[in-house]
């Protein structure tokens, strides 16, 4: 049985910046994977999965934070249940992924879900860990993970070392990889530290 507060946690997700961003995003992997070939299916593609992983970033949101606090629901089960949102989110976007793979050929394109991954997993550690100080961290975290996605993915600082954001079968995947394994390694950890109890 579920138990009220986890349920509770659920409904009180602000679903519609989620809502409309995971829409949003989901469209732009749609005209990637429609015009595949075309000029802004890349921009398209790093834009869309920005666009989702900012949506994550809200379902950490908690407007009655003080309220909710005092009930017998532990901080780390009441962000079980709004991960599994983020988690959901995540599995649409992989859905559109795999449209777009197919569209335009199997391989590469299928890595793109190892950073759509880690741009969530970025996304909903932060949030988390923000979460310690303001009850909704959400258009804090999902500006900054939009501004920053988007900066790399037009000025790419790091393309001497690595491809942030390879989609395509003659980029350097390795690098990436790595720098992707990394990143959720560590969100992972904050995730970890961040959901504990302030007493635990």
């Amino acid at each position: 049985m579920i138990s009220p507060g986890i349920l509770g946690a659920a409904t009180g997700i602000p679903w519609r910046p989620v809502a409309t961003l995971t829409t949003a995003g989901l469209v732009l992997l749609g005209v990637a994977a429609t015009w595949p070939t075309s000029a802004v299916a890349g921009s398209a593609l790093v834009l869309g999965v920005a666009v989702l992983a900012a949506g994550t970033a809200y379902v950490l949101d908690e407007a009655a934070a003080e309220a909710v606090g005092a009930t017998p629901t532990s901080l780390r089960a009441r962000s079980v249940a709004r991960l599994l949102v983020a988690a959901g989110v995540l599995a649409l976007g992989s859905l559109g992924v795999v449209v777009l793979a197919i569209t335009s050929g199997l391989g590469a394109r299928l890595g793109v879900m190892v950073w759509l991954t880690g741009c969530v997993l970025v996304a909903v550690a932060a949030a988390a860990a923000l979460r310690r100080r303001v009850a909704e961290p959400g258009d804090a975290v999902g500006g900054a993970i939009l501004t920053v996605v988007i900066g790399i993915g037009l000025v790419n600082p790091f393309a001497r070392w690595v491809d942030v954001f390879p989609s395509g079968d003659g980029e350097r995947w390795a690098g990436a990889l790595l720098v992707w394994g990394v990143v959720g390694a560590i969100c992972l950890a904050v995730l970890a530290r961040a959901t504990r109890d302030p007493l635990a």
